[in-house]
């Protein structure tokens, strides 16, 4: 076993047969989208809470309550305490793929945290049928975890152990969980882990330009190592280094606004998006159209984070209904901006520029149409060019056609 204690949270990482067994108030498991569980995993955990229907009774019930469709990174909770599983809670987490890893983390750790769980036991998340690395797997939970510890947003979770079967993804928990929270700011292995983080973006520059670091504004030449990224403009090692951490980083050149990473915003964590079809509803302009995607937003009242415009404050939710066409460029625009709502970029915390409110939850200048009808003017249809234009307000966000995960559903 290896552990590491920060502040009164102490992290483990171990090697066990049989996650459904251990002792924790929640242990968490995988299903696929349509929350079914392996039947290998389903024989387990069913053996474990008492080899009847024990567990079978608690998973329908979770699944009955159940008010929107699950994406990746969700989690469903079931409540075994009736049952003989040595936990309280079995989180379910929906399969999360490359991009939604960290989706999937922090859902596990906001359930916890909510239901007032001392103690939690977690596998590598998505390692296997779905492809990720071990390493991105074990990089992203501990980086999750170093923020939420940092912001002290782990409620009563005092106890975190990462439990897997396979043997190399207990290891490189172990190493991650080294690296985040043994190395201090200045320690040469901390100034390596820095500089790793711009290798993962950039490739040391081959012949270095005649110009000025855009970031501190002195010559390339100057001093210092240089990095150039995949749009050929060129930066500081350090400077860039230094770029990547901050708190406002949008992952993209600072020089011509190109994303090296997936964007990710600011949007309340707690926010959700449900999509339905309604075949009954015609959108001026769309009439040919089999049916409308009709998109519910609900943004709940919460706390500001540290990149709100007053972190700390509390702020105002909203509900919002969107409608967006049924046809092949609609289902196109509607596929980016669910990818764009699981990377926070619909809302942002502000004040609304339409009734001078302060501390709300607002759009994040990516045009939707909250009205069927009235044209552009009302924010309703008719108006031919609304698909084109949201494209390119995703577009401004980094979201675009190509990044999109091959086996999106909506």
């Amino acid at each position: 076993m290896n552990g590491r204690a920060v502040s009164d949270t102490v992290m483990q990482s171990e090697r066990e047969g049989n996650i459904c067994e251990e002792e924790a108030d929640a242990i968490c498991l995988t299903v696929n989208s349509t929350l079914e569980h392996s039947s290998s995993v389903f024989r387990a955990i069913s053996k474990a809470a008492g080899g009847g229907n024990e567990y079978k009774t608690a998973y329908v019930n979770a699944r009955k309550n159940v008010s929107h469709w699950l994406s990746r990174g969700e989690v469903l909770v079931v409540d075994v305490s009736a049952t003989e599983l040595r936990a309280r809670y079995v989180f379910l987490v929906v399969h999360p793929d490359i991009h939604h890893l960290e989706r999937a983390y922090r859902s596990v750790f906001h359930e916890a945290a909510a239901r007032d769980c001392s103690s939690v036991v977690i596998p590598g998340l998505g390692c296997g049928a779905i492809g990720n690395s071990v390493q991105s797997t074990c990089t992203v939970a501990c980086s999750v975890l170093y923020d939420l510890i940092a912001s002290n947003s782990l409620g009563s979770l005092k106890v975190i152990r990462f439990v897997d079967i396979k043997e190399a993804v207990e290891r490189q928990f172990a190493i991650q969980l080294s690296e985040k929270f043994s190395l201090k700011e200045g320690d040469p292995a901390a100034t390596a882990e820095n500089n790793n983080a711009v290798w993962q973006y950039a490739k040391p520059a081959q012949e270095v330009q005649q110009d000025d670091c855009v970031i501190c504004l002195s010559s390339l030449s100057s001093t210092g190592d240089v990095c150039e990224l995949s749009c050929g403009h060129q930066y500081h090692v350090q400077c860039f280094s230094n770029y990547l951490k901050s708190a406002n980083s949008k992952k993209c050149c600072a020089l011509c606004g190109k994303f090296f990473d997936l964007p990710l915003g600011d949007q309340p964590k707690e926010a959700t998006m449900t999509i339905s079809k309604n075949y009954k509803m015609k959108l001026p302009g769309h009439e040919n159209s089999e049916f409308t995607y009709t998109i519910n937003y609900i943004v709940p009242n919460g706390i500001q984070e540290a990149s709100h415009i007053r972190p700390g404050r509390p702020y105002s939710g909203t509900h919002r209904i969107c409608y967006v066409p049924g046809t092949e460029e609609g289902k196109q625009v509607l596929r980016l901006l669910k990818f764009a709502f699981e990377r926070r970029l619909i809302f942002t915390v502000g004040d609304s520029i339409t009734t001078g409110a302060r501390n709300q939850a607002v759009w994040n200048n990516i045009h939707h149409k909250t009205n069927v009808s009235g044209g552009p003017q009302k924010y309703g249809y008719p108006d031919p060019d609304y698909l084109t234009r949201v494209k390119e307000d995703l577009a401004a966000k980094g979201i675009t056609v190509d990044m999109l995960p091959s086996d999106m559903d909506i």
